[in-house]
């Protein structure tokens, strides 16, 4: 008979940690570098969840930027994004608490999110939620 626990899959980005100032800012910063205007807040917040290639792709078609230069633009974004991950983030103001209080339930928690492997462990630690979670 195989052991049965219960457990939490809860999101990252938009859930427990607001990190649209790190999609803006590696954004701005890959757009400056290809010689391309910056996007509005608005246009990043209404972009993101659907992966780093669907924000860039968007971003380029709204500058009027060939398609052509997505792997260019993609390569320069995610290193931005390294260089800042988690520096513009804010922590739910009870994302904390509520992890805390799941696993104080008896729940092991795994964190999902669209977000490449390599930001997601430096996220967690940045933010205190890694000891929390089980898989990320």
């Amino acid at each position: 008979m195989g052991r049965f626990f219960q457990a939490a899959i809860v999101d990252l980005d938009g859930t427990l940690v607001d990190t649209l100032g790190d999609f803006e800012a590696a954004l701005v910063a890959a757009l400056a570098e290809l010689g391309l205007p910056p996007v509005p807040r608005s246009f990043v917040r209404d972009s993101i969840g659907k992966g780093s290639e669907h924000l860039i792709a968007q971003t380029l078609q709204a500058v009027g930027a060939p398609a052509g230069r997505a792997g260019a633009a993609g390569e320069h974004y995610q290193r931005h994004y390294l260089a800042i991950n988690g520096r513009h983030a804010a922590l739910y103001p009870v994302a904390l608490q509520g992890m805390r209080a799941l696993r104080a339930a008896g729940l092991r928690l795994a964190c999902v999110t669209t977000k490449p492997t390599a930001f997601v462990g430096p996220l967690l630690e940045l933010t205190g939620l890694a000891p929390l979670f089980e898989v990320s």
